[in-house]
């Protein structure tokens, strides 16, 4: 094994893809040795309490919980889409844009959540934050089953974009806290295209409940859900907040092979104490001045953020990405309902398995695919890792999104405006659902984890958070206009702008492949 010293902990140094020898900083770099094994990046320390040196077992539940709680977010919010043509049947005197509002509001709210969230857990910890996110929701969604008018609907609407705003940031830092570099697009993978899939699964019960009993069982529903995951996650997940650069790091590096010996070892070292119960179940970090200055510091970090094309790129990505699926979740059920196919209200919701199959081809496709398709080019290229090497993996679901937004804009198109007695099957649109989930998915997925590792894990919920809050913004202002905008230009106009964005911003990606290095920020 090398000399760990001067290693950066944190994670991999930035290295710039233009560089086309091996240089010192590249020997700090190298995650895969002459004989194909896997350093461990970045170093656990000998403490039983760092989460790089827990269970498999412990970390794989921490993921399952994460999918669960946020699929129930990410489900409260978007389940109404399902729903609307009931909906504007319960509220005939509601206009148009209103009923698009009670779907759309979600969307910017999360903002402010996320910056009400992600500063306590900077300050406080993942675990304080994460739980009372969900005591927001279970308490929002009985808000929501309990509406009876459409002005009260909409506040519990407002409460659950507030709940749901760590669904992505927090989410995504607790698993980077948790893992190594070689299996973080893993697990990352599973978290995302798992919850992608789960929050489909539920719109298809929910929009069976919902036609038969009304929207107040969905409701009931997720508030069951939300209860169940905060006990689970209660006792399940310690704190994930650990500063690992002010431990003992061993100054030889590990492989994965070497790793589950020197494992055994932990618990022996009397400068740790151990991992008890106590330790584990408490839910607030130490409260102090420190504490208080590192959650208000988020704020300067997050401009510091902003200053990063690389974020800015990403954020926009994404941005773009959501806001064409919003837009596209407010036409799909009034074409399946409306004539010539005809669609019962109740069976809406089917539609859904398309974007779970998708869903769940994006995990070994871009999730284990990413790791295996970074450790093979970091072996190519003298067992070096650029970070860049995780970008790879985009042209994937940018082409598919290009094509399934201009797919679906014709489709609507010579289904809504211009008629005709030779009209497409129902299945078109269940290919073309299934295709904007698995490029929503894609895109979410190659870019939070490409960021993730361009950052330490200390600023890894800056990051996050940024890109957050740009996307939700951005995609809100594109989505809620989506009516007027397909009344007066077309589906095809509409959805052909979308296609175009989408594709311009990611080719921009080659640009962010070939000198992401050179922006990246180096904190």
């Amino acid at each position: 094994m090398s000399n760990l010293k001067d290693f950066n902990t944190d994670g991999p140094r930035p290295v710039t893809v233009s560089e086309t020898s091996i240089t010192k900083d590249d020997t700090d770099n190298r995650i895969v040795d002459s004989d194909g094994h896997v350093f461990l990046v970045p170093t656990p320390s000998a403490d039983p309490a760092d989460p790089l040196n827990w269970s498999p077992t412990r970390k794989w539940t921490i993921v399952v919980l994460l999918i669960i709680w946020s699929a129930t977010a990410l489900s409260v919010q978007s389940f109404l889409t399902n729903f609307l043509p009931s909906l504007e049947s319960r509220f005939p005197d509601a206009s148009a844009s209103q009923i698009n509002l009670l779907i759309t509001i979600v969307t910017p709210l999360i903002v402010p959540g996320e910056l009400f969230f992600a500063p306590l857990a900077i300050g406080y910890g993942r675990r304080p934050s994460l739980l009372l996110s969900i005591v927001l929701l279970f308490a929002s969604s009985i808000w929501g089953a309990q509406s009876k008018t459409y002005s009260a609907l909409l506040g519990a609407r407002v409460i659950e974009g507030f709940a749901g705003g760590p669904t992505d940031a927090i989410g995504f830092t607790i698993i980077q806290d948790f893992t190594f570099v070689h299996e973080r697009g893993k697990m990352l993978g599973v978290m995302m295209m798992g919850q992608q899939a789960l929050t489909l699964v539920l719109a298809i019960a929910t929009n069976y409940m919902a036609v038969d009993s009304g929207f107040s069982a969905p409701f009931y529903l997720f508030f069951g859900l939300s209860i169940a995951v905060f006990v689970a996650l209660f006792f399940a997940m310690p704190e994930t907040k650990y500063d690992r650069q002010a431990r003992d790091i061993p100054e030889e590096r590990m492989t994965t092979k070497e790793y589950p010996e020197w494992r055994k070892s932990l618990g022996r070292d009397p400068q740790y104490p151990p991992f008890t119960w106590k330790r584990q179940l408490r839910v607030w970090g130490p409260a102090g001045r420190a504490q208080k200055e590192e959650a208000l510091g988020f704020l300067k970090g997050l401009m510091v953020m902003l200053t990063s094309p690389v974020i800015w790129w990403a954020s926009l990505l994404n941005a773009v990405s959501t806001g064409a699926l919003i837009a596209f979740s407010t036409c799909f059920a009034t074409m399946l309902v409306s004539p010539p196919w005809s669609w019962p209200s109740a069976n809406v919701g089917l539609i859904n398995i398309a974007g779970t199959v998708s869903s769940l081809i994006n995990v070994p496709l871009l999730g284990i695919g990413s790791d295996k398709l970074s450790l093979r080019l970091a072996a190519r290229n003298g067992g070096v890792a650029r970070l860049e090497h995780r970008l790879a993996g985009l042209v994937i679901p940018v082409a598919i999104g290009v094509a399934a937004n201009i797919g679906f804009g014709a489709l609507a198109q010579k289904l809504l405006v211009t008629g005709g007695a030779h009209q497409p099957h129902w299945f078109s649109l269940v290919f073309i659902f299934a295709l904007q989930y698995m490029y929503f998915g894609g895109i979410l997925e190659v870019t939070y984890t490409y960021v993730a590792s361009t950052v330490s894990p200390a600023r890894s919920l800056e990051a996050m958070t940024a890109i957050s809050v740009i996307r939700d913004m951005v995609s809100f202002g594109m989505s809620y206009g989506v009516v007027g905008f397909a009344d007066n230009c077309g589906y095809l106009a509409s959805f052909g702008t979308y296609s175009g964005i989408v594709g311009f911003f990611g080719c921009l990606g080659l640009l962010v492949y070939r000198y992401g290095g050179m922006g990246r920020l180096k904190i």
